[in-house]
C-alpha cells in the first residue's frame, strides 16, 4: 500500500438506507458530472433540519432492545424510556433532541469529475441565504465547502437551532458567532464524479469526552491494552449522554489521522473494514476488542446515566499502521442522540439516509415509573427544601418543582467577577437552586425551546467561591463533580443534583412551566434566567455530607 487512504473503506450502507430528494438532478457532460450550487446547500439545509430532531434509521431499536435486556435496572429502563419519549417529542418538529443542537460538521467526499456551477434559486427559495453582516460571504459556485455550511447556518437558522459557537476576539475573549457558524468542513478529493458527505452535530459533552495519547508500543499486549482501556472508559464518566457508541483508534501515521478515523469510526463509516490484513498498512476492525470494550463499559456500574450496565450501546475498535517508534491511541463517543446522516450524490440525482420518523412505535405500553422518588418544590421556603435534601442521601430519586436559576459558563464567569468587585452574590444565586443550562430558542407560543442539563464539571471551579457567599448552594446539571466541588458542597451543607441529559425535549414540553431572562440578557442563550419546574425527575447524586453516588 502506497498511502493511507480512508475514503476507500467508507461505509455507506445499503441503496434502500436512503431516500430521494426532489432537487435538480445533475448532468453528464463530457465525461463529468454537474451539480447545480443552490441543490448542495438545500442538501445541507435539510440534513442539519432533520437530525436536530429525529434519530437515525435503526438507532432507536437498539435502545428500544434495552428495555427488554434482563441485564438492564429499574432506572436504566427508566432513562431509556425517557429518551424513547423524548425522541417522540422531538420528532414532531417543535422541539429539537437536545438543547445542545452541536457544531456542524460536514466530512465529504468528492469526485475529481464532479463539477459544482451556477444555478437559479430553487423554488419558493428567496435567493441565497447570506450570514447576517458578512454580505461578503456568499458562496461561489463550486466553493463546495461554502455551499456547505451556507445551508448548515440556513437550517439553525429557520429551525431556531442554538447557536453554541464562540469566536475569538483577542487570545482571551470571545463572543457568540450569532449563527453556530463557522462550521467544520473536511471535503476530500476522490477518484470518480460521485460526491459522499456525512452531516453530523456534535455537542459539547459528547465532544469533550474525546482522548488522545501518544503511547508507548509497549501497550501492544492484551492486559495492557485492556488496562489503558478500562483507565479511558470509565474516565468518560456520564456528562456525554449515554448510552455511548465508544470507538477507540489504535495506531496512525499523526495523531490527526487517528482522530480523523475515530471520528468517521464513532458514526459507523468504517464499520467495513475487515478483522485481519497482510501488514501492509491495510486497518483493520477488531470485533473482539469492541466485546471487550462493551464488558468493560458494563463493568464501570454507570450504565444509562443512573448506574447500572448499559453505558454502551455500542463499540467499535480500529487498528491503523504507525510509525515503529509513536503509538497514537484516541477513545471518543457519540451520545444517545446519534446525530448524523449520510448522504450521496451520482448521476441519479441526490439521497439522504433515513430517518426514524415514528420513534412513538418504539415505546412500551406501560410507563417505567421513578419508584421512591421524593417530591422537592423550590417554591416553599428555602429553609424547608434544603432541609428536605439535607434529609436524603446520594443515590434518592427526585422529582424536582419550582423556580430554579439558569446560569452556566459565560454567566458563572461574569458572577464570579462581580462578586470580587462587590463581595456579594446576586440573590438569584442565593435564593434559588442554581440549574446549569442553556436552551434553544423557543418555538412561536411556547414557553422555552429544548431544555436540559449541561456538564456540571465546567462550573467546579466556581463552586469554592459561590457556596462561601451563600450561594448554588444545591446545583442541577448532569456528569459527575471533581473533588474540590464536592468538598465545597459538603461544607455548605449543600446538594448536587443530576437530571437525565438527553431528553432536552420532553423535559421542554412536559416539565417546564415559566421561563424568563434575569440577567445578562446579551449572553444569548447562556443569559440568566428564572424557570418553573413541574415534577422534572432527577437523582441526588452528592448529598450535604459529601456522599457521592458515582463513587
Amino acid at each position: 500500500m502506497s498511502h493511507m487512504d480512508l475514503s476507500r473503506y467508507l461505509d455507506f450502507g445499503q441503496e434502500n438506507d436512503y431516500r430521494k430528494l426532489e432537487l435538480p438532478p445533475p448532468v453528464k457532460r463530457r465525461g463529468r458530472l454537474g451539480i447545480e450550487a443552490r441543490a448542495l446547500a438545500e442538501l445541507s439545509r435539510i440534513a442539519f433540519s432533520e437530525i436536530a430532531f429525529k434519530y437515525p434509521k435503526g438507532h432507536l431499536e437498539g435502545l428500544a432492545a434495552m428495555l427488554d435486556d434482563q441485564r438492564s435496572s429499574q432506572r436504566e429502563r427508566f432513562v431509556i424510556e425517557t429518551l424513547l419519549r423524548n425522541a417522540a417529542v422531538a420528532a414532531e418538529g417543535l422541539f429539537p433532541t437536545c438543547q445542545d443542537t452541536g457544531t456542524a460538521l460536514i466530512y465529504g467526499w468528492k469526485g475529481e469529475l464532479l463539477n459544482c456551477g451556477n444555478s437559479p434559486s430553487l423554488p419558493g427559495e428567496k435567493g441565497a441565504w447570506k450570514r447576517k453582516g458578512a454580505e461578503d460571504e456568499a458562496a461561489a459556485p463550486g466553493d463546495i465547502a461554502s455551499l456547505l455550511a451556507e445551508g448548515a447556518g440556513k437550517a439553525y437558522a429557520e429551525r431556531r437551532l442554538r447557536a453554541s459557537q464562540l469566536g475569538p476576539l483577542n487570545a482571551l475573549a470571545e463572543g457568540n458567532t450569532k449563527d453556530n457558524l463557522p462550521a467544520l468542513v473536511d471535503i476530500r478529493a476522490v477518484p470518480g464524479d460521485s460526491l459522499r458527505l456525512l452531516f453530523a452535530a456534535k455537542g459539547g459533552g459528547s465532544t469533550s469526552r474525546t482522548s488522545l495519547s501518544m503511547e508507548s508500543p509497549a501497550m501492544l499486549r492484551t492486559q495492557a491494552l485492556k488496562t489503558q482501556l478500562e483507565a479511558r472508559i470509565r474516565g468518560l464518566g456520564v456528562a456525554g449522554c449515554p448510552p455511548y457508541t465508544i470507538a477507540a483508534v489504535l495506531g496512525g501515521a499523526s495523531l490527526s489521522q487517528t482522530l480523523y478515523a475515530l471520528e468517521l469510526a464513532s458514526y459507523g463509516l468504517l464499520d467495513g473494514l475487515s478483522k485481519e490484513a497482510t501488514g501492509d498498512g491495510t486497518p483493520v476492525r477488531s470485533q473482539e476488542w469492541e466485546e471487550i470494550m462493551a464488558e468493560i463499559a458494563a463493568e464501570t456500574g454507570l450504565g444509562t446515566q443512573w448506574g447500572g450496565r448499559q453505558l454502551a450501546l455500542d463499540t467499535r475498535f480500529i487498528r491503523l499502521s504507525r510509525h515503529a517508534a509513536t503509538l497514537p491511541f484516541a477513545l471518543g463517543i457519540s451520545c444517545s442522540a446519534h446525530r448524523k446522516a449520510r448522504a450521496f450524490v451520482n448521476n441519479q440525482g441526490w439521497y439522504l439516509e433515513k430517518m426514524e420518523e415514528d420513534p412513538a412505535r418504539l415505546l412500551p405500553r406501560s410507563v417505567n415509573l421513578l419508584p421512591g422518588a421524593v417530591e422537592i418544590d423550590f417554591d416553599t421556603p428555602k429553609a424547608v427544601w434544603l432541609e428536605k435534601l439535607r434529609s436524603l442521601r446520594a443515590g434518592d430519586p427526585l422529582l424536582l418543582s419550582g423556580s430554579v436559576t439558569l446560569a452556566r459558563d459565560a454567566a458563572h464567569a461574569r458572577i464570579a467577577a462581580s462578586m470580587r468587585e462587590k463581595a456579594a452574590a446576586p440573590a438569584y444565586m442565593t435564593e434559588h437552586p442554581v440549574f446549569y443550562a442553556g436552551p434553544t430558542e423557543p418555538a412561536p407560543g411556547r414557553v422555552s425551546g429544548s431544555f436540559g442539563p449541561t456538564t456540571a464539571s465546567r462550573m467546579d471551579p466556581y463552586m469554592e467561591e459561590l457556596t462561601r457567599a451563600g450561594a448554588s448552594l444545591v446545583s442541577i446539571a448532569k456528569g459527575g463533580r471533581g473533588a474540590a466541588a464536592i468538598k465545597a458542597i459538603a461544607a455548605s451543607k449543600g446538594a448536587y443534583i443530576a437530571c437525565i441529559g438527553g431528553a432536552a425535549a420532553l423535559t421542554a414540553r412536559e416539565h417546564l412551566l415559566e421561563s424568563k431572562v434575569v440577567d445578562h440578557a446579551d449572553l444569548g442563550m447562556e443569559a440568566v434566567r428564572l424557570v418553573r419546574l413541574s415534577r422534572l425527575p432527577a437523582l441526588l447524586v452528592i448529598d450535604s455530607n459529601g456522599g457521592n453516588f458515582y463513587a
